[in-house]
């Protein structure tokens, strides 16, 4: 049980008592009494709009997300590439995307195969080159020519000891 306060009591009486006083007051009471009114419904109003509208964009992103859904279940949303220009310049981007630095690799592509050129710091970032490019779109096969600093490139190894 709680503690009756007679302060605390005497102070929400006398605040009642002169909010009834000015509320209905025989001279001006009419008018405070069509202003609050008037101020609520005006609160009213603009809680109604605001609500109206946060329920508004709620609809709408449920909309568009079920319009995404209906489009990505159709194809759209993935790369497909319309010629070999296209699929090299988005396979440079993929390669250009990842976490570590690919200035150095070089990407061809002839009739679906991409040929990866170039050098890479570590062999594992040779692999996760090479597995990003076999995901996407429009490439049948890739070929590795990708090597370490310091090392020859595969496909010129050969002719580097033929003269030995």
């Amino acid at each position: 049980m709680s503690k009756s306060h007679p302060l605390r009591n005497a102070v929400v009486g006398v605040a009642a008592g002169a909010a009834a006083m000015y509320v209905f007051d025989p001279d001006r009471g009419r008018r405070r009494r069509s202003m609050l009114r008037d101020q609520s419904r005006a609160v009213a109003r603009r809680h109604y709009r605001q609500a109206n509208r946060v329920l508004r964009g709620r609809v709408l992103d449920t909309e568009h997300r079920l319009q995404g859904a209906v489009a990505r279940a159709r194809g759209a949303g993935h790369y497909h590439p319309e010629s070999e220009v296209d699929l090299r310049e988005h396979l440079h981007q993929v390669i250009a995307s990842l976490d570590f630095p690919t200035r150095d690799v070089n990407v061809e592509v002839v009739k679906g195969v991409a040929t990866l050129r170039g050098q890479l710091a570590t062999g594992d970032q040779e692999l996760i080159v090479i597995s990003e490019v076999k995901k996407v779109p429009g490439v049948n096969q890739v070929q590795s020519f990708l090597h370490l600093p310091g090392t020859p490139a595969p496909n010129k190894e050969a002719s580097l000891h033929a003269g030995e």
